[in-house]
């Protein structure tokens, strides 16, 4: 006796319709999540970089017996000009001693928010060249303190901020930034998330850097130290 095959049963229009329903739903439900999570790791990988420049200033500190200059000048001009790798008119500054060739600092990347999506401070694009070219200045994803060139690290008598995302201009924060705060180092190496203020992006901040802005710049490094105590 032949054997009767039945033919197969393909999925009806509605059941197609339902499951991309479902896939819909769950994309819609898990979406949030998942970038809240990317975004939890970036953070995290900014707090990492920030630790890394610490303990490299440090091995510097302890190479050099003092921590390298923030600017050209004397008094440190305009504080706001606190994130240069390389000054292209002059010679390496702030960041630019702990970076390689010559430096402590082994990848580049370090110096550098992965959250940051301001051109003039992402590594190696037309704005912001890397490595270093004649005449043009380089520029770190974070900031450094004013006040300390020249210092020891025994010189400290309580806790101070040291280095920081972007926070010489209000945009580089809410714009193109982390959004609603800041990632601090201190120095004593420890590093954490400091919540968004009103001084630090409302503010007069702007560019061309003015010495005249300095007392803006003061301030929110003083609040930084006190988040961090």
């Amino acid at each position: 006796m032949q054997s009767i095959v039945k033919p197969s049963r393909g999925f009806t229009l509605i059941e197609l319709l339902v499951v991309v329903s479902i896939i819909a739903l769950l994309l819609t439900i898990l979406t949030p999540s998942l970038s809240r999570a990317r975004d939890s790791a970036r953070k995290t990988e900014c707090l990492s970089n920030l630790r890394s420049v610490m303990v490299a200033t440090t091995m510097y500190v302890g190479d050099e017996r003092r921590l390298p200059d923030l600017n050209n000048d004397a008094d440190e001009g305009a504080l706001q000009y606190n994130y240069l790798i390389y000054d292209g008119r002059d010679f390496e500054q702030c960041f630019g001693p702990l970076a390689r060739p010559n430096g402590i600092v082994e990848a580049t990347e370090q110096f550098f928010c992965p959250v940051q999506e301001d051109p003039f401070h992402l590594l190696a694009t037309d704005d912001n060249p890397w490595p270093a070219k004649p005449d043009f200045d380089t520029r770190a994803g974070y900031g450094r303190r004013y006040g300390l060139s020249g210092k020891s690290l025994s010189e400290f008598r309580e806790l101070v901020a040291y280095a920081a995302d972007l926070l010489h201009l209000p945009k580089l924060i809410t714009e193109s930034g982390h959004k609603s705060g800041v990632n601090v180092v201190y120095i004593d190496g420890h590093a954490e998330w400091v919540d968004a203020f009103k001084d630090l992006i409302d503010n007069d901040l702007a560019s061309p850097f003015d010495p005249a802005d300095n007392g803006i710049i003061k301030d929110i490094w003083k609040t930084l130290d006190e988040k961090g105590r």
